[in-house]
């Protein structure tokens, strides 16, 4: 025996390591997914104007996307939100406290995904999931920064941007809806609070905490066209879709109460939320 491996031996291993990473590579290829559709800028600011359920009397918001490249199923998407939640204390009375920064709270958010109808209106529901995420609290308030920084007191400072903020904004990715979109499709978000959501929460023991019941201060981030976050993908409409209770974010459509285009620019200033694509 020279230790040496026989040169027949040696080149079928070589094939059998070649077809192997053939096929890896492959199904590689395979499961890569591409973005379609990009509406979040990075770096992620500290927070965004932002709508919340049980502020705003909702149970669902949501936007029309129209969809980048030929990319179309098993989409993933990624929701920005903001949370104004504080771990005691609260946002306007100047007393948000949060002493233990990695700490998160955990609720669940229902993705829905729908086809477009004539004229921008909302067509048949194509796809929904649920997912309980981690989720933040805000940080602690900085008066001592903030408010000589002329921002209200009971804000928290981003040393990243310089700025102070209300709530903070963090983004969530719901897995792979196993479904073909369209070229156009309305993405949604809705999730239950003590008064609003599909299924409302009611009285809970937090309600009588100092920070209150922490689903209560999450919100839907949205971005204005000024801002420019819009990178890949078109809005087609101006409108926000959206499920509320309160008349005041639908103008005269009469409307209220039913997921659906909104139809008051005059209150949406032609927003829509920061979210993204992707599809293979």
């Amino acid at each position: 025996m020279t230790g040496r491996i026989p040169t027949r031996i040696a080149m079928l291993a070589v094939a059998i390591l070649a077809a192997v990473g053939a096929i890896a590579a492959t199904a590689g290829a395979a499961s890569a997914s591409e973005a379609v559709y990009n509406n979040i800028p990075s770096p992620l600011p500290g927070n965004f104007a932002s709508y919340g359920n049980e502020a705003y009397s909702m149970q669902e918001l949501g936007g029309e996307v129209e969809l980048a490249g030929a990319a179309r199923k098993n989409p993933t998407v990624t929701v920005v939100m903001s949370t104004w939640a504080c771990q005691s204390g609260g946002v306007y009375q100047d007393t948000c406290e949060t002493s233990k920064p990695n700490k998160k709270f955990r609720w669940p958010v229902t993705l829905n995904l729908y086809d477009v109808g004539p004229g921008n209106t909302l067509g048949a529901k194509i796809g929904s999931t649920t997912r309980i995420f981690a989720m933040p609290y805000r940080p602690t308030k900085n008066d001592a920064v903030c408010v000589p920084l002329h921002y209200a007191a009971g804000t928290w400072y981003d040393a990243a941007t310089g700025h102070c903020y209300h709530g903070m904004a963090f983004a969530i990715t719901f897995k792979p809806v196993h479904i073909e979109l369209r070229q156009k499709a309305i993405v949604s978000v809705s999730y239950d609070t003590t008064d609003h959501g599909p299924a409302p929460v009611g009285a809970a023991a937090c309600n009588a905490s100092s920070g209150g019941c922490y689903y209560d201060s999450l919100n839907v981030a949205i971005a204005e066209p000024s801002e420019h976050t819009l990178t890949l993908g078109t809005q087609p409409t101006e409108d926000v879709f959206v499920n509320s209770t309160y008349a005041g974010m639908f103008c005269e459509s009469g409307i209220a109460g039913t997921f659906g285009p909104a139809g008051c620019s005059a209150f949406w200033e032609g927003a829509q939320p920061v979210i993204a694509l992707s599809a293979k």
